[in-house]
């Protein structure tokens, strides 16, 4: 009788186990999609961050691509230890359990021309606007993002407290809705005049059906075929003396309640310093990161030793007002904090309640992967959960 209690027992022990097979497999996807989303993540803002630094010392940056995780877990069962009965001298094995997750990483260093080139190519004004026209802060976008905005310098060698007041004003427009960033179209020839005579209308069909046109050339006698292209625009809705105020700290030579288009590159001053529209130069990624340098501190004892620069390493005094910007800290000894890395010794940190440098650094990340990350890579890395077991 003792036996048969014994064998019900087991029984009830070993039950569990099987019926866990059904839920085991969904469990450990969950359990490690998220866990892995949330690494990756933070790996990749924490190289960010670690670059920023890096470049307050002068030295080489890096960036490593995960181009996929392999993650093989197992959960095992198989019959061990062994228990007898006294009074039959029979002997039962119980179960032993294991359970191992084996994850491998495929890292691949983010060089070649491609690379370079997206790395140090200027943004796009339409990128800045698409981040802005999706309710971005353009403060920040403008900060950090932006050179120079119709003649007002954001270096050094400019008018840094000028463009803050642009960029607040602005910001603060943002807010209260009474700035408005959208897109129009333009159409951009994009072949040789075409006598018009030789255009059937077949030809504007099929152009058409394809998504372009033809537009007349100066001289009318010649067409050229032309694709649409976003063209971004600015709306002040604000009242009259707050829009003319900002029209003026943006130089802007009239006075309509009209769209303001966007367009990259300076232009010339024309008409005693004035403009028709908004000009503005843009910082390339690494220009962003190399700015944003400005806000590494570095701890006192790293001075006094010589491992940087007590000034700015690189050309132009460094940016007084940075703080107001971003902001990296620094620790002997691991910070609470969401966002930190090691370096030299001491950690490096953004503090959790400066919400403004932990704005920037958003904005920093998300450039980063839309500029940066080719089409192939954009993706995330490849995560594979392989669930075995014997």
């Amino acid at each position: 009788m003792k036996l048969d209690v014994l064998f019900f027992r087991i029984f009830v022990i070993l039950l569990p186990l099987f019926g866990c097979g059904c839920t085991l497999g969904p469990k450990l996807l969950e359990n490690g999609y998220l866990s892995y989303n949330d690494r990756v993540r933070a790996t990749t803002d924490e190289e960010l961050l670690l670059n920023i630094v890096r470049l307050r010392y002068l030295d080489t940056i890096e960036f490593l691509a995960i181009n996929s995780i392999s993650a093989q877990a197992s959960f095992n069962v198989s019959l061990g230890a062994e228990v007898s009965t006294s009074d039959s001298g029979a002997s039962l094995a119980l179960p032993e359990l294991s359970y191992s997750d084996r994850p491998t990483f495929s890292f691949t260093p983010q060089r070649g021309t491609e690379f370079a080139k997206r790395l140090v190519e200027p943004i796009q004004v339409n990128t800045l606007a698409y981040l802005a026209a999706s309710d971005w802060p353009i403060k920040i976008l403008l900060q950090l993002l932006v050179k120079e905005i119709n003649g007002t310098i954001n270096e050094s060698h400019g008018h840094i407290a000028s463009f803050n007041k642009i960029a607040f004003e602005l910001g603060k427009m943002q807010n209260a809705n009474e700035l408005l960033i959208a897109f129009t179209k333009y159409d951009e020839a994009i072949s040789e005049p075409i006598d018009k005579n030789l255009i059937k209308p077949s030809d504007l069909i099929s152009a058409a059906k394809a998504g372009y046109s033809f537009i007349p050339d100066d001289d009318g006698q010649h067409m050229r075929l032309s694709e649409p292209m976003p063209q971004p625009i600015v709306w002040l809705r604000t009242a009259p003396p707050a829009a003319k105020q900002i029209r003026q700290k943006l130089r802007l030579g009239y006075d309509t309640e009209g769209p303001i288009e966007l367009h990259a590159g300076a232009k010339s001053r024309i008409n005693s310093s004035t403009f028709n529209h908004i000009h503005m130069r843009t910082r390339s990624v690494l220009g962003a990161i190399v700015y944003l340098a400005q806000g590494v501190t570095p701890p006192q004892s790293h001075l006094d030793s010589n491992l940087t620069l007590k000034s700015w390493p690189f050309p132009g005094q460094q940016n007084s007002e940075m703080d107001q910007i971003f902001n990296v800290r620094t620790a002997a000894s691991r910070p609470q904090a969401s966002l930190a890395v090691q370096y030299r010794g001491n950690w490096f940190y953004i503090d959790e309640t400066d919400l403004t440098s932990k704005a920037t650094f958003l904005v920093l990340s998300e450039i980063y992967r839309l500029a940066l990350i080719s089409s192939e890579q954009n993706q995330a890395p490849l995560l594979t959960l392989p669930l075995g077991g014997s």
